[in-house]
């Protein structure tokens, strides 16, 4: 206790009682920045807590589950179902990627928007939304691959150039909250 004593008195000889008053200040800003922020606000007899995540209010009933902010939400604002981490690659409707007959197994014309699946875990027709980053991506599945088998999504692109460009990677899948799968 002698040393802390000590060490206040030359801080306070050293660098004045401003510089102290500002440190003791910037201690309590930090410590404050690091616990979660919540107000308590009573209403009658009820006593609920406000929490917000990253400065936005979560709605009471996102309030007892942590990660709600990071669950993507659908165009008509529905949290998302979490399908898992999937490979995704890239193909185009050349000789090289597929038969260059630039038909899906669905009988439609390769386009934009399309993805190959493996119809035993997303069925034709599924939507899907790719999260890499912070980008949302929607796709729809209107192919397959006799390389596609389990999570691995092929997404269509124009030119086999951009194919290789994109490359292979990981990314985290979802679905309307209502899709049924097998």
């Amino acid at each position: 206790m002698k040393g802390l004593k000590t060490f206040t008195i030359e801080y306070l000889k050293r660098f004045g009682a401003l510089a102290a008053a500002l440190s003791i200040i910037c201690l309590v800003a930090f410590f404050l920045a690091i616990i979660p922020a919540s107000a308590v606000l009573a209403t009658g007899d009820f006593v609920y807590s406000q929490k917000y995540v990253g400065g936005v209010q979560l709605e009471k009933s996102d309030m007892n589950t942590a990660y709600d902010l990071s669950i993507p939400r659908n165009e008509n604002g529905e949290r998302l179902k979490f399908l898992g981490t999937y490979k995704v690659t890239h193909y185009c409707s050349c000789t090289i990627c597929t038969w260059g007959s630039g038909m899906t197994a669905s009988g439609k014309p390769v386009a934009e928007g399309m993805i190959a699946a493996d119809w035993r875990v997303l069925p034709k027709g599924t939507t899907v939304y790719i999260q890499r980053g912070e980008s949302l991506i929607t796709k729809v599945v209107e192919d397959r691959g006799g390389a596609i088998n389990g999570n691995i999504i092929d997404v269509y692109v124009p030119s086999h150039g951009q194919a290789l460009q994109m490359g292979v990677y990981y990314a985290d899948l979802y679905v309307d909250p209502d899709t049924e799968l097998p």
